[in-house]
């Protein structure tokens, strides 16, 4: 009766309920049903395979019986006939003790009666011997008839994949086979296996890209698509998975962003539960964090809308992971523009209004002329001093340290070389005037080159104030570097040579620069070239550099002739 309601329902929604809201209520409803219908269906046979269970014990119960009262039949025999010998035999010695002629032979008293005795005796003994081999195959039987029912019970028609598929899935030998054991399950057993063992989830994140859209394209080509062009079997991956979709590396992006509005509409709801306790706890600094959670919950507000004003790529606040896109990611797109922006970055840094760290690349997606550029604003994993929550100074000073560190560049640099490995197996990748651009504000380009030394290949590298690039780097043949800047604290400080060692982008021949930008505050000195720059601007222009306001015009309008101008 319920799957019967429910297929109502989505026939009523496919019919009366248009646009995207009412295209999901319809594919929520179908799951639903199918899920009730596999309920009702695993019931069925349980109920088969109990009720062939019963049958099966009532027979042998009655074996059973029948054996004990055998056994207790032979017993009792050897019992009355063993006590009539043993008297026999007690008279018979008797006799032969009194009989003083010596005519009696103790032996052959009553030898007839005594023969037939033990002969009685042997066949209850030998029926008990009967009955404890029948015992010991009855048991058997049980056995066998439990394990049947068990097995009947956990079969694949009364139970769903699920059971199986967990063992398989905890003992697969890649995460690629990982990978083909989960597309077999509904997106109820997904949730269930996922929060029974979360830890398939990082090991399913081992997938080769290139053989994970493989995979994903397999699934493709299996069914019927929905209006999302998904088929059944992706649809219930992006649902029941959707930490492991929203973050494995070689999905398309349109399918990432799908599993991740689910997971941020996790995080709201958890959001939620978490505002009361700490409205009513009002312990110092409460507000603060408050104040956070509200900010968040707006910023993933636009991640759930339909359609969604943002777009995450990846959303794992968990492990201080978010990525970002801004545009259309379909046949058209061109250009992919990745931008890391630097030191003190973290998750609230996405969430503030007006915007900080997304604002450089959504200006640049959006003045693309040819409408073919995507934009991604890259934060996975923790940032120089971007631990989540409150700073003090010695936080600060702490995080221009990390900054400064090569070896914290290159161990946070896999993750930016995986995403763009990721990115890379798109047939997009292979169309004529395909490009890949590299954005670093500040520490964000020394993430960007320590990538290319791991492999990442960008055909454009862009510093704004960039930091630095690590002693193994080398410019890669074929690509583009060129560095913006305004004289700021960061320029200031790599004066010294003690910021990557020396090893800057506007102090390298690799990168083309025009020199220092004037800030609106900076004087520049008559015939000299040089600029005096009013101490309190030296922390603004390096903030200025990735900014979108007309303060910073100049370095906008070359940017965009770089990017889309005639020399592009």
């Amino acid at each position: 009766m319920a799957s019967y309601r429910l297929a109502e329902a989505a026939s009523w929604g496919s019919e009366c309920w248009q646009g995207r809201s009412g295209e999901r209520f319809v594919a929520a409803v179908t799951d639903a049903a199918a899920e009730v219908s596999a309920v009702a269906r695993g019931l069925e046979n349980h109920a088969a395979a109990l009720e062939a269970y019963a049958t099966a014990v009532s027979l042998i119960q009655g074996s059973k019986q029948t054996l004990e009262a055998r056994r207790a039949m032979a017993e009792k025999t050897i019992m009355s006939t063993g006590a009539t010998l043993k008297t026999i035999m007690r008279e018979a010695a008797d006799a032969a003790r009194d009989d003083l002629l010596g005519i009696v032979v103790e032996s052959e008293y009553r030898s007839g009666e005594r023969t037939t005795l033990q002969r009685r005796i042997d066949d209850g003994q030998l029926e008990l011997e009967v009955v404890v081999g029948l015992w010991s195959e009855l048991v058997e039987e049980r056995a066998a008839v439990d394990c049947r029912c068990i097995a009947a019970l956990q079969s694949l028609e009364a139970m769903g994949a699920l059971p199986q598929v967990t063992e398989a899935a905890l003992s697969a030998g890649s995460a690629e086979g990982l990978l083909d054991l989960l597309a077999g399950l509904s997106a109820t057993e997904l949730t269930m296996l996922l929060e029974r063992h979360p830890e398939l989830v990082d090991e399913a994140f081992l997938a080769d890209p290139e053989k994970v859209r493989a995979w994903w394209d397999g699934l493709g080509a299996q069914g019927a698509r929905n209006a999302d062009g998904l088929t059944a079997l992706q649809v219930a991956l992006v649902r029941g998975a959707p930490a492991i979709v929203g973050a494995l590396d070689g999905l398309p992006p349109s399918v990432r962003i799908a599993a991740n509005a689910i997971n941020a509409a996790r995080r709201i709801a958890e959001i939620d539960r978490m505002v009361g306790p700490l409205e009513r706890r009002g312990l110092t600094g409460d507000a603060e964090r408050l104040a956070a959670l509200a900010r968040e919950r707006a910023y993933l507000k636009g991640a759930v809308a339909q359609p969604p004003t943002v777009q995450l790529y990846l959303f794992d606040p968990a492990k201080s992971r978010i990525i970002e896109m801004i545009g259309e990611w379909n046949d058209k797109t061109r250009t992919v523009l990745t931008y890391v922006p630097g030191t003190l970055t973290n998750m609230d840094s996405f969430y503030r209004d007006p915007e900080t760290v997304q604002q450089m690349a959504r200006w640049l997606q959006a003045e693309d002329p040819y409408e073919s550029t995507v934009s991604f604003i890259f934060k996975d994993g923790v940032f120089p001093g971007g631990a989540e929550g409150r700073k003090d100074p010695a936080e600060f000073v702490g995080a221009f340290a990390q900054a400064n560190d090569p070896d914290f560049a290159r161990r946070t640099s896999k993750a930016l070389y995986d995403f763009q490995r990721g990115l890379a197996v798109d047939p997009i990748r292979s169309e004529p005037g395909y490009r890949d651009v590299a954005i670093g504000h500040s520490w964000g380009l020394a993430n960007i080159t320590s990538a290319e030394v791991r492999g990442a290949a960008y055909d454009k590298v862009i510093s704004l104030a960039g930091a630095g690039m690590p002693a193994e780097w080398q410019p890669r043949a074929g690509s583009t570097y060129s560095d913006y800047s305004y004289w700021d604290f960061l320029q200031a400080a790599q004066r010294t040579g003690g910021v990557w060692g020396g090893r800057n982008p506007n102090r390298s021949d690799a990168f083309e620069s025009q020199g220092y930008y004037l800030g609106p505050d900076d004087v520049e000195l008559v015939d000299s070239g040089l600029a005096v720059v009013p101490p309190s601007r030296l922390d603004d222009n390096h903030s200025l550099v990735a900014e979108t306001g007309v303060e910073n015009d100049q370095i906008l309008n070359d940017l965009w002739e770089e990017l889309y101008g005639r020399d592009s």
